[in-house]
């Protein structure tokens, strides 16, 4: 099958509300993913009902669903998220992720712990900060408006092939469904310094954004930061489709 070249390349979108630079190359990379996925056995799915995440969550991890995807600590959940779950070709979960819209004001560095203390609160766990900002000259402060946090990122050690095609999925949809300003996403220094995250699309990392006296379960106490922003995206988006189109077949004459 051969790419469609509707004179697209450069065209930048007039601004932050007008859509997606370049929706064709976006669709077409995601189809491509998805290819990807299928030739290997995988299916991909996503829902909207946190209940049944975090159900799975328990059943496949044996631990509770994070207080950012809780539907008990946030009902409006199903309004401004979506999960995603991965089946190999017998049909078992080997994998899952999440993703929810938020208003970062007036930043991203400013407003990230309330957000996360205040949905540990609803769940009455404590968490206690080390520093109440992210480093001065973090990323974080430039970035407002419309976010989308990446979490609940699962899967099986024992499955290959399916990263980082599941993980780059999820993130295009996210950036498709609410073409938001950036996706961040929190993790620790093992993933972040092994080109885990680079590989997901993650262009910008920082260490120790987020640091704890007494840290989330399951968290490290000093937390890096993945930040995705959507001119990275993009650009991301242009270079997997242009790489795909070098290896089409030329066209018989």
């Amino acid at each position: 099958m051969y790419a469609l070249n509707f004179g697209l390349q450069g065209v930048q979108p007039i601004g932050i509300d007008t859509g997606l630079a370049d929706p064709l190359r976006t669709i077409t990379a995601i189809s491509n993913l998805i290819r990807q996925g299928t030739d290997q056995g995988f299916s991909f799915r996503l829902n909207t009902d946190f209940a049944e995440l975090a159900r799975l969550r328990q059943e496949l991890r044996s631990s509770d669903i994070s207080p950012m995807f809780d539907p008990q600590a946030c009902r409006s959940l199903s309004e401004r998220g979506f999960w995603m779950s991965v089946a190999d070709a017998s049909g078992k979960t080997v994998g899952l992720q999440a993703f929810r819209l938020d208003d970062a004001d007036p930043n991203l560095a400013e407003w990230v712990l309330g957000w996360m203390m205040g949905l540990y609160a609803r769940r009455r766990e404590m968490i206690v900060p080390r520093a109440v900002m992210p480093p001065e000259h973090s990323l974080s402060h430039l970035i407002r408006g419309r976010i989308v946090y990446h979490g609940e990122l699962w899967i099986d050690k024992q499955v290959k092939g399916c990263f980082p095609i599941f993980p780059r999925i999820g993130m295009l949809l996210a950036m498709v469904k609410w073409q938001p300003e950036a996706i961040w996403a929190l993790t620790g220094q093992s993933m972040a310094t092994r080109g885990h995250m680079v590989r997901m699309g993650y262009g910008h990392l920082e260490q120790s954004f987020l640091t704890w006296e007494w840290e989330p379960e399951g968290a490290e106490q000093a937390e890096w930061i993945g930040i995705a922003l959507r001119r990275h995206l993009e650009f991301s988006i242009a270079e997997m489709v242009s790489t795909e189109e070098r290896y089409l077949p030329s066209p018989v004459r």
